[in-house]
């Protein structure tokens, strides 16, 4: 059944077509990103042991998924970031410096969890995000 006001945001990366999730779904005016790790596009890890590189790579992906429907990080309003290593107090200052650079004064609504272990033994963490566009007008 297609439903007209939800539909799959298409892939663009190889490895990202291959995968089941669809990258994102948008239903109306809000996209829903599948949790993303630190694949780069030729789908090879990015940043092996560095959470800073790995969240850089995370939010890139974000931001790529994010524009193919027209959207930016600015209009991310949820995420949710699984940690797969262990929390420190060094891990935690790495992570907000990079969201900092990234939303800048944006404060998107999150929630951190620690978890055992991701997809790929290497990969440190993975975040989703949610964004919601401006209602469309019409004339």
């Amino acid at each position: 059944m297609t439903t007209p006001h939800i539909r799959t945001i298409a892939a663009e990366w190889d490895w990202e077509a291959a995968l089941p999730p669809a990258p994102a779904v948008r239903a109306g005016d809000t996209i829903y990103l599948s949790g993303q790790i630190a694949l780069g596009h030729d789908g090879s890890l990015v940043g092996v042991n560095d959470l800073a590189a790995q969240a850089r790579q995370c939010f890139a992906n974000i931001r790529s998924i994010l524009a193919r429907d027209g959207a930016t990080m600015q209009d991310v309003v949820k995420m949710t970031t699984y940690f797969a290593c262990p929390l420190t107090d060094e891990v935690t200052t790495e992570y907000w410096q990079v969201r900092q650079e990234v939303f800048g004064t944006h404060r998107p609504a999150s929630t951190g969890v620690s978890v055992s272990a991701l997809i790929y033994p290497e990969v440190m963490l993975e975040i989703e995000a949610i964004a919601v566009l401006a209602p469309a007008r019409h004339a």
